[in-house]
């Protein structure tokens, strides 16, 4: 008989641990972590390492699927190889995702993502240049997809954005970067989801 009740103990536990949100219910999860940015048709840059941090909000339509709405501050660009010339362009991002849970607790995601640029500078060892709205386009949209785990609410999330629209004006363009230049990302954070209702 204790040997029932342990198992039904575990059993219970395991349950309450990696138990999914109900549907209906909505959870705010700030997340914090790191973005490797870079952009694509280029052969001479490597990513610029930045900051990807903001609160997300999930939505959980039922057992297997939940709509996702985040507000990120994400820094991006790109740094040109063997120079010390950096593209540093700033977001504000909007993901909106799909998620599929497999299992409990782990999400297969996919949705878009508009952003809007907050700074765009060029830095070099011995000069700091502001990129103005004539060069960087303010508005930028990407398709982000990934995977995610949670844990006792804690999330783990890896996420690669694929740019959309081009980052820079045709007419205006810096040097040494692709007319057709578009953002691309790989982003890894942490979150802790709190149930609201």
């Amino acid at each position: 008989m204790k040997k029932l009740f342990l198992l039904a103990a575990i059993m219970m536990a395991s349950t309450c641990v990696f138990a999914q949100h109900e549907p209906g219910s909505l959870t705010l999860q700030p997340r914090i972590g790191f973005s490797a940015a870079d952009f694509n048709n280029t052969s001479d840059t490597e990513a610029r390492v930045g900051l990807v941090v903001g609160p997300e909000f999930e939505y959980t339509l039922g057992n297997r699927f939940s709509l996702g709405f985040g507000l990120n501050y994400s820094q991006q660009g790109t740094k040109i190889k063997d120079t010390d010339v950096t593209f540093k362009l700033d977001y504000l991002t909007i993901p909106i995702v799909a998620n599929v849970y497999l299992f409990k607790g782990f999400a297969l995601k996919a949705g878009i993502q508009p952003g809007i640029n907050l700074s765009a500078k060029l830095d070099a060892k011995n000069a700091k240049v502001d990129l103005d709205n004539d060069e960087v386009k303010a508005f930028d949209l990407a398709i982000p997809v990934g995977l995610s785990y949670e844990f006792r609410n804690f999330v783990l999330d890896a996420r690669y954005n694929f740019g959309v629209t081009k980052i820079f004006d045709e007419k205006k363009l810096p040097t040494g970067v692709d007319i057709d230049s578009k953002n691309l990302g790989f982003q890894l954070t942490l979150g802790y989801k709190i149930t609201l209702f």
